[in-house]
This record gives structure tokens, sequence and C-alpha cells, in this order.
């Protein structure tokens, strides 16, 4: 079964082509632009993967990652702008991964694959 993963990022344009490419790869693709809309996802679909922007209207992403980990152990791969700085008060709610902006999509993927126990592909 392909695993399931749930996009969380405000920019549009980033979001729908994170979209295309987890779908190229294999995932079945859950998205969302703000904090709110993804809890309630999250909370409905039960995913296997949240990939997340802490930089989120509504409720940021990094209370979207405490009330997460309250319910889950999900793996959670952090994409930020933010320097590695803040990486302390990010490792607080136990995210799986972080991924600084700007990245290469076919890494973020090979990471993702990584944490949902998929082997690359070729």
């Amino acid at each position: 079964m392909q695993p399931q993963v749930l996009l969380i990022e405000d920019e549009v344009g980033l979001r729908e082509i994170l979209e295309i490419n987890f779908r190229s790869a294999g995932y079945r693709v859950l998205s969302a632009g703000d904090g709110v809309t993804a809890w309630h996802k999250f909370d409905r679909e039960h995913p296997d993967l949240l990939v997340l922007d802490l930089n989120l209207p509504q409720m940021s992403g990094f209370r979207l990652l405490e009330l997460v980990r309250r319910e889950s152990d999900v793996p959670v791969l952090i994409l930020t702008a933010y320097d590695f700085a803040e990486a302390e008060e990010i490792a607080q709610h136990r995210p799986d991964a972080f991924v600084k902006k700007p990245f290469e999509v076919k890494d973020l993927i090979g990471l993702a694959d990584r944490l949902v126990g998929r082997k690359p592909g070729p």
C-alpha cells in the first residue's frame, strides 16, 4: 500500500510542486496551507508522514508539532527557512528530520522514503 503524506506548507507554489513530486514518487497526498486545516486532516486521516513548514498561518508549525506529538509518533519532516538557532525549540517536539529551505525535491523525497521505511527508487 502506498504511504500517505500530509504536506503542510502555506506557499501555494511550493505546496503544488511537492504534491506533484510526492504523487510521482508513489505517495498518496493530502495537503494543507495552514495549521488548523492540517490538524483536522491529521486527526481524521492519520497519515504515515508529515512534511511540515514551521511558519504557518492560523496555527504555527511549532504548535501543530506539539499537538501531533501528544497523539502520535508519526514521522515528521520539518521544512524551515529558520536558521538552526531555533533548532533547540524545534527539537523539544521530537521531529524526525529537518530540511532547510531552499532544498532539492529529490533529496526531500529520498529522506521521506527513509522515514516511512521505503527503499529508494531506481
